[in-house]
């Protein structure tokens, strides 16, 4: 018994030299908590939708009065008012909005005439969950018009009820393709690139770096780009496995399959060194699967992958705007979805670009030279 408490005590007195580890047992299941719970299934709340409106009868003015109660309680929808059709079509299509509701002239003029009169709805129907929460939204309203012969009419919506789709009809399974891609550059993260750095050092064969006059951004850069070449490959497979198993396509011809591998490709780069910032000075391979376990969770749910943003708190939904895997989701669904639309991809490029160079900068500064 003796020798037994003697090992124990040995091993307690290990761990209390490892308060990061008691740390992380401790913070990342809360953490865990706060993200999971709040990225899945909660309501929708500031739904985008534009309004037009070309009449301004009294039954009109009765409608918009119905949505601004939806806006102001349980905020369901946040109300963008615009001039035209064509501008509110161009943001639908660029996912600047989720909706658009279009008020056609002589609207309240109908009603008054006990003829049957109709709005449009226009909705992105690339997210059917929040299409369909726009829709019951719209309808609520339109319900409130007490005309017994007000009618709502849903131009774009799914293909087995209206033939004029903004976009093809996308069923669950295939919306998921995009996160899986995401999700598999991200798996590419810990077996290629940083991990291997770790590695090396913990077996001490990164003392062989030292001993040559390579300087710290040839191996950072070397690092990344085989982890690259590897992430790639790995997230390309899963790509073209996935479009087979959906069915789904690449739109847009020789410059959609080039937009999105480029989207992959910069995403991998920046997913890479970002992993190379974090892990950079770590000397243990454990610290790479405690990193890269947590990460996984932080940046994956609050992504949009599984459910509409549309639905965090404002403090989550915060941080998916800062999100990488956000806006590689968000740019892949635009190139898959979206008709090959890439002038809905570029804002989210962009984000990608600015912070795949900030985290290059940083993976050289964290890289370690010295043993």
């Amino acid at each position: 018994m003796r020798r037994i408490l003697a090992v124990m005590e040995r091993d307690l007195r290990r761990m209390m030299r490892n308060p990061f580890a008691i740390f992380t047992a401790v913070v990342m299941p809360i953490v865990y908590l706060l993200i999971l719970g709040n990225s899945l299934n909660g309501p929708l709340t500031g739904l985008r939708v534009g309004v037009v409106l070309l009449d301004q009868g009294p039954e009109t003015r009765e409608l918009m009065g119905a949505l601004q109660a939806l806006q102001n309680g349980p905020r369901t929808i946040v109300l963008l008012p615009l001039t035209n059709p064509i501008l509110g079509l161009t943001k639908l299509r660029n996912g600047e909005i989720s909706g658009l509701v279009v008020v056609p002239p002589g609207f309240s003029r109908d009603l008054e005439r006990h003829l049957n009169a109709s709005i449009g709805l226009y909705v992105d129907n690339v997210d059917a969950i929040a299409a369909a929460a726009v829709e019951g939204a719209v309808q609520g309203a339109l319900a409130s018009i007490q005309q017994p012969l007000a009618r709502f009419e849903l131009h774009i919506g799914p293909a087995q009820m209206r033939p004029q789709e903004l976009y093809p009809r996308v069923d669950y399974d295939t919306s998921l393709v995009p996160g899986v891609v995401v999700m598999a550059i991200f798996m590419g993260t810990m077996i290629a690139g940083a991990f291997n750095l770790v590695m090396d050092r913990f077996l001490g064969v990164h003392e062989s770096y030292l001993s040559t006059p390579l300087r710290r951004s040839d191996i950072s850069l070397g690092i990344l780009l085989s982890g690259t070449t590897v992430t790639l490959t790995s997230s390309g497979l899963v790509l073209v496995l996935g479009l087979l198993i959906t069915g789904a396509s690449v739109h847009g011809g020789p410059l959609g399959y080039l937009a999105l591998a480029g989207v992959v490709a910069i995403t991998s780069l920046g997913m890479l060194a970002m992993m190379l910032a974090l892990l950079g000075r770590a000397n243990h391979p454990r610290m790479v699967g405690v990193i890269s376990g947590f990460l996984n969770v932080i940046l994956f749910f609050p992504s949009g992958a599984l459910y509409p943003i549309a639905s965090f708190p404002s403090w989550l939904r915060t941080f998916a705007q800062v999100n990488p895997e956000t806006h590689a989701i968000a740019a892949i669904k635009a190139i898959l979805f979206r008709g090959g639309d890439l002038a809905a991809a570029w804002q989210h490029v962009g984000f990608l670009a600015v912070f795949t160079c900030c985290m290059l900068v940083l993976s050289t500064l964290a890289l370690k030279r010295t043993l």
